[in-house]
Order: structure tokens, then sequence, then C-alpha cells
């Protein structure tokens, strides 16, 4: 988790610190809620939260799903943590946030995970 004295947060200032950890926890489970539920992702926002807080899988529903959810957020941790470097994002930034979203492990050169895409589109 991120700093609760952090740039991207100015409107947490004045809050109690576990108040602070609390909504950017919360705005990390939304955000990965939607953007995953866009891409199909079964779980519901409850079920994202409980994953990303226990660590543990639901029930009933498909082990990528949790995945996803699971990268998403540690992209999501990675980009709070940008603006604490004091410099301008890189290409290897870029390939971390590509990293940390993969749910699967596959050794391909032609797609490979946190380098350049080399095979041709279409």
């Amino acid at each position: 988790m991120t700093s609760v004295n952090h740039p991207l947060f100015p409107f947490l200032d004045g809050l109690d610190e576990g108040l602070k950890r609390e909504v950017i926890a919360q705005l990390r489970d939304l955000w990965t809620h939607t953007s995953t539920a866009i891409e199909g992702n079964t779980l519901t926002l409850g079920e994202t939260a409980f994953v990303l807080a226990e660590g543990l899988t639901v029930a009933g529903k498909p082990l990528k799903d949790h995945q996803e959810v699971v990268g998403h957020a540690r992209a999501i941790d990675l980009l709070y943590r940008l603006p604490d470097e004091p410099r301008p994002v890189t290409e290897e930034d870029l390939f971390r946030l590509h990293k940390a979203v993969q749910t699967d492990i596959e050794l391909d050169i032609d797609k490979p995970i946190g380098a350049w895409k080399v095979e041709p589109t279409g």
C-alpha cells in the first residue's frame, strides 16, 4: 500500500491516518473491480475487496478472475508509487506494470512479458 501522505491524494489531507489508508484501499478495490468487470471478470465488488484483503479465493469463481484482480491491484500499487520517484516514467516502469497485470505466464518470443511486442498486429 502507498504512503498515506501522497501527492496523488491531497483530498485526504487532514484525515486520520487509518482512515486515509482505508480510503486508498477502497479506491484501489473499486478501480480494480470496475476495470476487470469491463473485461468479463465475474467477481463482485465485495468479492474483489475480500480477495485483495484476505488473499483467499471465492468458491465457485474462476481462478483466472482472482488472478486478474490481484494483478490489477498490483499494477495500481505500482502506479501509486511512481510519483514517489523524482524522475520521468521510464520504459522499465511500463514493463513492470505489464508484468504486474499478467495472469498467464507463458514464454512466447512473439509476446514477451515485460518487453515490447514483436509480432505484427492484424
